[in-house]
């Protein structure tokens, strides 16, 4: 679908969805009028940038301004409120997707926190991109106009840049500015249909989601249990140890990521990947395959579309990064939920139970 369809479709469903925290609202709300292409031409002469295609078309076919990620896209003249700099920076080279050797990197941070004045650092790490909305609080999210990250958006966190941890941190790059937008819109519509918020895990013990890393850990353990538990395995109980090393070392070797569904501070659904490779064959060019486990949602929050919704994250990403094909095997209470997001058979898999055999006389 085009972006700019696929946008204005998220944004009616938004207007159409309610939400006990929301008034109702039509799609007219979530846009200002569109830009001209005339005005476009002369905010970028303004700030000397050229600001990439999505962008544009967004403020010229959309609005000039409106619905987003976090706060939403500001507008034109909001923008040039909020990038006083731009001119005055607009020639230095990029910094952020520049492929800065790491030293560099901790250099500069540390000038940064020791300086008197951050202000020049932080025009000199925002070079070659603008900022075109907000998350809150000491963030702001930059669009990289030029540059290898050129189309990419990136949060920046200035308070970021008094702490250690930056040392070792550097930024290099985001997330395309369509991918930004539409996981942004799905994330506002979960939270307004749902109240739930979606969370992407990548690391083994992260902290962050409000929780402590273990706490987090522990919690997506009892979900695992509690899973296997429905789905008949007795034992599943005694595997604690086991799936905590596995999260360990998948996390860690970046071969598994997981989605959560959030319901205030409690974890409340799961779904996870695990990224494996074959030799590419003409139905998966690229050879890499996803393999989908632990689609759980506590049973008090069923039948609301939280499972579907953290499919789709998955599905959505997986797609972005080039992943062929993905293998699940299904439980009789997933298989609906499957089937209705395209899965089909395959009647030729097949496996072979190691664990059960008891005689290797068949390789003989």
């Amino acid at each position: 679908m085009d972006l700019i369809a696929e946008i204005r479709a998220l944004a009616e469903e938004y207007a159409m969805c309610g939400g006990s925290e929301h008034r109702d609202c039509t799609i007219a709300d979530l846009f200002y009028p569109p830009a001209t292409i005339e005005q476009v031409c002369k905010f970028e002469q303004e700030m000397h940038i050229k600001l990439p295609n999505d962008l544009v078309r967004y403020l010229t076919e959309l609005g000039n301004g409106g619905i987003g990620p976090d706060y939403g896209i500001w507008s034109l003249d909001e923008m040039r409120e909020n990038n006083p700099y731009a001119p005055i920076i607009a020639d230095l080279p990029p910094m952020i997707g520049g492929g800065l050797p790491e030293e560099e990197w901790k250099k500069f941070a540390q000038e940064a926190a020791s300086a008197e004045y951050e202000e020049p650092y932080e025009q000199r790490l925002v070079a070659g991109g603008i900022f075109i909305s907000t998350p809150g609080c000491t963030m702001d999210t930059l669009l990289m106009c030029k540059g290898a990250a050129a189309g990419e958006v990136v949060v920046i966190d200035f308070d970021y840049l008094s702490y250690d941890d930056f040392y070792d941190k550097p930024i290099e790059s985001g997330f395309p500015f369509a991918d930004w937008m539409i996981e942004g819109l799905h994330a506002k519509i979960a939270r307004r249909k749902n109240g739930i918020n979606i969370e992407s895990v990548t690391r083994y013990n992260e902290n962050g989601h409000g929780m402590a890393g273990e706490k987090l850990t522990d919690l997506l353990i009892e979900l695992r249990i509690a899973q296997l538990i429905e789905e008949g395995d007795v034992n599943a109980a005694t595997l604690a140890p086991e799936i905590r090393a596995f999260y360990e070392r998948a996390f860690g070797n970046g071969t598994f990521r997981m989605w959560i569904a959030m319901s205030g501070r409690n974890v409340i659904g799961t779904v996870g990947l695990t990224l494996t490779e074959k030799p590419p064959y003409s139905a998966n060019p690229t050879g890499k395959i996803g393999v989908l486990s632990s689609m759980y949602v506590a049973p008090e929050f069923r039948r609301r579309g939280i499972a579907k919704c953290l499919l789709g994250y998955v599905m959505r990403w997986a797609k972005r990064n080039g992943i062929g094909t993905i293998h699940i095997t299904a439980s009789e209470q997933g298989m609906k939920l499957y089937e209705s997001c395209g899965f089909t058979h395959n009647e030729r898999f097949m496996k072979y139970d190691l664990k059960k055999s008891t005689s290797c006389k068949t390789y003989i």
